[in-house]
């Protein structure tokens, strides 16, 4: 049974695509003051919320620093249980201590969460920590990978 949803962020749950030169540049202050600029994807929020409603986790695994997630998530209102992201581990994605620290913090195993990501970063990351991986359907793969949309999330959202 899944208990923990971990999303990665941007071009997943928040598409940043209009800041992602600004962030790429590294230019925060800047980056902060356009975030009005950008959007969850539709039915990100909701999806968030009926995961929380029907009691499971969620959790982001991200490269991006924690100060950004954290004034998005603030800005537009929105809870997660548990965030790892660029300076909270040591090795970065695709390696999988990233998903490594929401299974321990959670104290389940691989079999109880799946990862839902945009990229093959995200996919690799996933199959590291031998965790099951979607992708969301506006993501760009290699290779062919189980999609999912926030809409059917929930047909079975505890299988």
């Amino acid at each position: 049974m899944v208990k923990v949803v971990i999303f990665d962020f941007d071009l997943t749950l928040f598409d940043s695509s209009t800041i992602k030169v600004l962030m790429d540049k590294r230019q925060w202050s800047l980056v902060y003051q356009n975030i009005d600029k950008c959007n969850f994807y539709p039915n990100a929020i909701d999806t968030l919320e009926r995961l929380y409603n029907n009691g499971i986790k969620t959790a982001i695994v991200s490269n991006s620093p924690k100060t950004y997630v954290r004034k998005v998530l603030s800005f537009y209102n929105v809870d997660i249980d548990f965030i790892v992201c660029y300076h909270d581990v040591g090795n970065h994605k695709p390696h999988p201590e990233g998903i490594f620290k929401v299974l321990d913090y959670f104290s389940i195993n691989n079999k109880e969460a799946i990862y839902i990501g945009d990229n093959d970063i995200d996919y690799t990351t996933a199959q590291n920590a031998n965790v099951d991986f979607f992708g969301v359907s506006w993501g760009i793969y290699s290779r062919q990978v189980k999609m999912i949309s926030y809409q059917t999330l929930f047909r079975n959202p505890k299988k």
